[in-house]
């Protein structure tokens, strides 16, 4: 089995730029998933942008996140950064567009498995019929007519910042009926806690491009599951700003889990 490797890369808030050094492989060729700063920095408040959206196709083609200031969920697919605002309008945004969050890789499924009848939960305790072992990062992407999806998105916040938490227990959400559409996430493993949302984190695009979100439920009609498996994992850390006086030494585990569900 691969070993996993750890990689810190740094980049400057004052430039609003991620470092660029040929991230879509690692040493024998397979994706990286690169993850800009850590899910415990966004359950602190610190939402201010640090690399531009635009950079992130460096990385890959496919990841979700979030955008300056909390500004709506981020879906990237197909090499197209989509934002889903607060009011469920999809826009492009400019490359110029901040994020202070978000995880990306070059799709390449490992598996394809046709899905009927599952929904969110029986995925996710079903998870060793589909996943070799829970200890490795996973790429996931669902593809087909949803009998129902629930999604919510989060508004643009002002200074100074609540605590994600707190955002989210107002969150707008949206509900679709026999929608098509495509999940795009990751599964990260437990051992990733405080780092990243650990199990799945997912968010969904409808096909006219109309809709979608952080997903929160579904139930799958018929829809295909396509898996890639990813061994290496690259962690672009801020050098400034708020991140640097952020408080990491706190389990927020609870927190995480109210802000998700």
């Amino acid at each position: 089995m691969k070993r996993i490797f750890f990689v810190l890369g740094l980049f400057s808030l004052a430039l609003f730029s991620c470092v660029k050094d040929n991230d879509m492989e690692g040493e024998d060729g397979d994706p990286v998933l690169t993850q800009v700063s850590v899910i415990d920095a966004l359950l602190q408040g610190f939402y201010d942008g640090v690399c531009q959206t635009g950079d992130l196709h460096d990385y890959g083609d496919f990841g979700i996140g979030t955008f300056q200031s909390l500004n709506g969920e981020m879906v990237l697919l197909n090499d197209t950064v989509f934002q889903v605002l607060a009011s469920g309008k999809v826009e492009k945004p400019s490359a110029e567009v901040t994020t202070p969050f978000a995880s990306v890789t070059q799709f390449l499924p490992d598996t394809t498995i046709a899905l009927s009848g599952i929904s969110y939960d029986s995925l996710q305790n079903s998870f060793s019929t589909y996943f070799p072992t829970p200890n490795l990062f996973y790429s996931v992407k669902i593809t087909g007519e949803f009998r129902s999806m629930k999604t919510r998105s989060v508004p643009a916040q002002s200074k100074p910042y609540p605590p994600l938490a707190e955002v989210t227990k107002t969150q707008p959400v949206f509900e679709f009926s026999k929608v098509k559409g495509t999940i795009v996430g990751f599964y990260v493993p437990a051992y990733a806690q405080g780092v990243n949302v650990t199990g799945f984190h997912m968010h969904f695009l409808t096909t006219d491009r109309t809709g979608g979100g952080h997903v929160l439920a579904f139930q799958i009609t018929n829809a295909t599951l396509e898996i890639g498996y990813i061994s290496d994992f690259k962690l672009v850390l801020p050098t400034k700003g708020d991140f640097l006086g952020g408080d990491f030494t706190v389990d927020r585990t609870d927190d995480l889990n109210n802000a998700e569900k």
